[in-house]
């Protein structure tokens, strides 16, 4: 789908970046962040009553077991409607339902504070993918429960105070002509859009084309993700399970930035033990900061973390794809 097109020198502009003093701090002060969080998250699931994981009790996150999908909706089952995964008693305001690269479809729920961060994580992503306050765009993602859905993304353009434009999939020619027909009046520059919708869009001429399409991308979709990048389109990694956006493609188009200060990522082998950095192996995410707690989540992708400086001048480590 995402065939090369040469990349050039493009280089994202440092000044562009929505959170510039987290997106560069020294990695070392990073690291020390990420260290001090995963070991609050630690405190958190001992403090917990009736969780998933207090037969566990390891006493660093890498002592847990990977959680597979299947695990994950197996405990939902279990213990409905969310498995017990919530380590804080904070009211849950918005539910979802993830579908790709699941079993079956698996509820999922946020706190105040968890579609807070989601919104500040989403409007970072946007803005490295070259969205800027004002900039109008229209997104082509499903409604209502799925996730990820249309409902974070007009968060996360609210969070960067650009203009939401939801039309629905597009995925027929009947769709795109409705879409057109608004498409043509408000005229976004950017076309937010799920696998099929992007297929769909880059198969037709029957539409102007935007100055570039932002592509939401779940564990469902390993081909699109390792598949060689193109200028014109920019790679959100979503596990809403964990972080809906939990990566981004910069404009240098080098591997895919991970949130560092909000995501654990790790690549093991096949015995579930660390690789070094550069090796490709099983990737691993653990959400630090949300109320709804899932660690060592499997993705089912084989990644790898490069940490070497990127050219946009984000210091956060990138997910390179195979």
């Amino acid at each position: 789908m995402l065939a090369s097109r040469g990349m050039g020198a493009v280089v994202t502009d440092p000044a562009a970046l929505h959170d510039p003093s987290v997106q560069t701090l020294r990695t070392d002060v990073l690291a020390e962040r990420r260290t001090a969080l995963a070991s609050a998250l630690l405190v958190r699931l001992r403090a917990a009553t009736d969780s998933y994981y207090e037969e566990v009790g390891a006493a660093s996150i890498a002592g847990y077991p990977p959680l597979t999908p299947e695990r994950v909706a197996g405990e939902v089952e279990a213990h409905p409607p969310f498995g017990r995964f919530q380590l804080e008693p904070a009211p849950l305001i918005r539910a979802g339902l993830a579908t790709a690269g699941v079993p079956r479809p698996t509820p999922i729920a946020w706190t105040r504070a968890d579609l807070d961060g989601e919104a500040r994580l989403g409007a970072r992503a946007l803005r490295r993918a070259g969205i800027a306050p004002r900039t109008r765009t229209s997104d082509c993602l499903e409604g209502g429960l799925v996730a990820p859905g249309t409902l974070a993304i007009t968060d996360a353009l609210d969070a960067l105070d650009a203009l939401a434009l939801p039309v629905g999939p597009v995925t027929s020619e009947a769709a795109l002509q409705r879409a057109v027909d608004i498409w043509d009046i408000v005229r976004p520059s950017a076309l937010i859009v799920d696998a099929a919708s992007l297929d769909f869009l880059c198969s037709t001429s029957a539409h102007s084309r935007p100055q570039k399409y932002v592509v939401l991308l779940t564990p469902a979709h390993a081909a699109e993700l390792a598949a060689s990048p193109r200028p014109d389109i920019f790679r959100i990694f979503s596990v809403p399970q964990v972080c809906t956006f939990a990566a981004g493609e910069c404009s240098a188009h080098e591997g895919l930035h991970l949130a560092e200060d909000t995501v654990l990522a790790e690549v093991v082998d096949d015995g579930a033990q660390p690789l070094t950095d550069g090796r490709f192996g099983r990737l691993l995410l653990t959400a630090l900061t949300r109320s709804l707690a899932l660690l060592r989540y499997d993705t089912g992708l084989r990644a790898a973390l490069d940490r070497a400086p990127c050219r946009c001048g984000e210091t956060h480590a990138r997910i390179r794809f195979a």
